[in-house]
C-alpha cells in the first residue's frame, strides 16, 4: 500500500473510533461545570497530574518501545520475544512502584493515595494494551478499544456525578472502572497469553528496548511539566479555584490536540515504514505542509469562534477561563508540529533529541511559572506553556535537518503570522462586531490554505460516487 493512503486511511480509523467519544466528552462541560464546583475540578486535574508525572517511571515507557520494535518484526517468533520482554520489564516497574509508591504518597500526606495508585497501574496497562495492538498492525482494534474506553468513561460519569451526585470521588472511580473493564475486555479479546513466554524473555533485545525507551522518559516527563507543573503551582500558590479555571481552559486546546493525536499514532508508524525510501523526501514534506497549514487554520478558527461557543458551553462561575484560551492554543500548535519532527527521530531510533530538547524546555516553562504566576496568575501559566513548547519546535526545527530537509514557505508563514495578530486583537477585543469580522477572516484562511486538502477530498468522494 502506498504508504500516504496508508496513513490517511489509519488516521481515518483512529479518528472514527475516538473522536464520537472526544466530542460527547467535551459537549458534556456544561453538566461538570455545572455539577462540580472550580475547586472539586481543580482538585481533580490535579490528582490526574501526579498520576499523568508517574507513569512514564513505572512502565519505563516500554510502550513506546514495544510498538517501534513491533513494525520491525517479521515472524511471529519475533513478535513474541518483543512482547514477552517488554511485559517482563513493565511488571517488574510496578511491583516496585507498588512497594515504593504507596508509603511515599501517604507520608507526603498526598490525598486519594490509593485512587492515584490504581489509576497509573491501570493507564500503564492501558498504555501497553495500545501499543501492542498498533505493532501488530491492528489498528482497526486499537480505534476500537479507545472508543470503548472513551464510551464507557463518559456514561460512568455521567453516572456517578448526574444521577449518584458523588462529584469529586465519582469522577475518579469513573476513570479506574472504565480502564479496568477495558484491560479485561481485551486481555481476553485479543489472548494476550498467546504473545507472552517466559523463554521468549531476551536479555540482548531488553537492553536494545529499554536503551531506546530511557530517554524518551526525560522526553515525556518534560511534556508533562510543560503541560502540568503550572496547575501544581498554580494548586499551591494561588489555589484550587484557578487551577479549575485553567483546566477548563485547556479543554479548547486538548480538543484541537486530539484532532491531532489522530494523525500522530498513524505518522509514528507511517514515518518508520518509508524510512530509505526513495520518495521518503517527497513523502515528509507532502505531510509537513499539509499538517503545518491545516494545524494553524484550526487554531485561528478555534480562537475566532471561541466567544460565540464559550458561554453555551461553560457555567457562567468559569467564564473568566476564555481569555487563557488563545495562547494556550498557540502553545499546543507549537507542541504538535514539534510532534511531527519527533516522527522523524523515532523513525531513525534517535530518541536522545528528544528528550534533550524537551528537559531544556521544561526548565523554562518551571522557572516561568515559579517566578510569575503568583504576580500574573494564570496568565503566567498560559505563557509558560507557550514559550516553552515554541522553544522546543525551534530545536527540533534546527536538529530535524541531519535527518532530512524540510521545505518552508516563507512567504506563507508571514501572511499567517500577520492574520492570526488580526484574529487575535478582534479576540481580545470582546467586541460582537469584532469577532464576527474575525469568524469570516478564519473561514477564509482556512479554505485558501487548506485547498489542496479540500479538492483532493472532493475528487476522491467524485470518484467513488462515479465507480458506483
Amino acid at each position: 500500500m502506498n504508504e500516504k493512503k496508508r496513513l490517511i486511511k489509519n488516521t481515518g480509523i483512529i479518528a472514527i473510533g475516538n473522536l464520537s467519544t472526544k466530542l460527547v466528552s467535551f459537549f458534556l462541560l456544561p453538566l461538570y461545570t455545572a455539577l462540580l464546583s472550580t475547586e472539586e475540578y481543580g482538585t481533580f486535574d490535579y490528582i490526574l497530574s501526579i498520576a499523568t508525572f508517574c507513569v512514564p517511571f513505572v512502565s519505563v515507557l516500554m510502550d513506546e518501545s514495544i510498538f517501534r520494535f513491533l513494525i520491525d518484526c517479521k515472524t511471529e517468533k519475533e513478535k513474541k520475544k518483543v512482547i514477552s520482554t517488554s511485559v517482563a520489564v513493565v511488571f517488574v516497574g510496578m511491583i516496585c512502584f507498588t512497594i515504593v509508591g504507596i508509603p511515599i504518597m501517604n507520608f507526603l500526606k498526598y490525598n486519594y493515595t490509593y485512587y492515584a495508585v490504581i489509576y497509573i497501574l491501570l493507564n500503564v496497562i492501558c498504555g501497553m494494551l495500545s501499543a501492542l495492538l498498533r505493532g501488530i498492525g491492528r489498528t482497526d482494534q486499537f480505534a476500537v478499544f479507545n472508543f470503548l474506553l472513551g464510551s464507557s468513561q463518559i456514561i460512568l460519569n455521567v453516572f456517578f456525578i448526574a444521577i449518584m451526585h458523588w462529584g469529586l470521588v465519582g469522577m475518579l472511580l469513573a476513570s479506574i472502572i472504565a480502564q479496568l473493564l477495558i484491560v479485561i475486555i481485551f486481555i481476553f479479546k485479543i489472548h494476550i497469553w498467546k504473545y507472552i513466554s517466559l523463554k521468549e524473555i531476551d536479555s540482548n533485545l531488553t537492553k536494545k528496548m529499554i536503551t531506546y525507551s530511557l530517554p524518551l522518559i526525560p522526553n515525556k516527563v518534560s511534556w508533562t511539566i510543560i503541560n502540568l507543573s503550572d496547575r501544581i503551582i498554580l494548586m499551591n500558590v494561588v489555589g484550587s479555584s484557578a487551577t479549575g479555571l485553567y483546566a477548563v481552559s485547556y479543554k479548547f486546546p486538548n480538543l484541537m490536540d486530539t484532532v491531532y493525536g489522530f494523525f500522530y499514532q498513524s505518522w509514528k508508524e507511517s514515518s518508520a515504514r518509508v524510512l530509505g525510501d526513495e520518495s521518503q523526501n517527497d513523502f515528509y514534506n507532502s505531510v509537513y505542509k499539509y499538517l503545518k497549514n491545516f494545524m494553524f487554520a484550526l487554531v485561528l478558527g478555534m480562537t475566532a469562534f471561541m466567544p460565540l461557543v464559550f458561554h453555551v458551553l461553560i457555567n457562567k462561575s468559569y467564564y473568566n477561563a476564555i481569555y487563557y484560551v488563545p495562547i494556550l492554543l498557540m502553545a499546543t500548535y507549537f507542541a504538535n508540529i514539534s510532534g511531527f519532527y519527533g516522527g522523524v527521530f523515532t523513525a531513525y531510533k534517535d530518541t536522545k533529541i528528544m528528550g534533550t530538547t524537551t528537559v531544556a524546555a521544561a526548565i523554562i516553562n518551571l522557572a516561568i511559572n515559579l517566578f510569575l504566576i503568583k504576580w500574573i496568575g494564570i496568565y503566567a501559566a498560559a505563557l509558560s506553556t507557550l514559550i516553552a513548547n515554541l522553544a522546543v519546535y525551534i530545536y527540533r526545527k534546527r536538529k530535524v535537518k541531519r535527518y532530512i530537509e524540510l521545505n518552508e514557505n516563507w512567504k506563507s508563514s508571514g501572511i499567517a503570522i500577520i492574520v492570526a495578530v488580526i484574529i487575535f486583537i478582534l479576540f481580545y477585543s470582546e467586541k460582537t462586531s469584532y469577532i464576527i469580522v474575525a469568524c469570516c477572516v478564519s473561514v477564509v484562511y482556512a479554505l485558501i490554505t487548506n485547498y489542496e486538502i479540500l479538492r483532493n477530498i472532493i475528487i476522491q468522494i467524485k470518484s467513488k460516487q462515479n465507480s458506483k
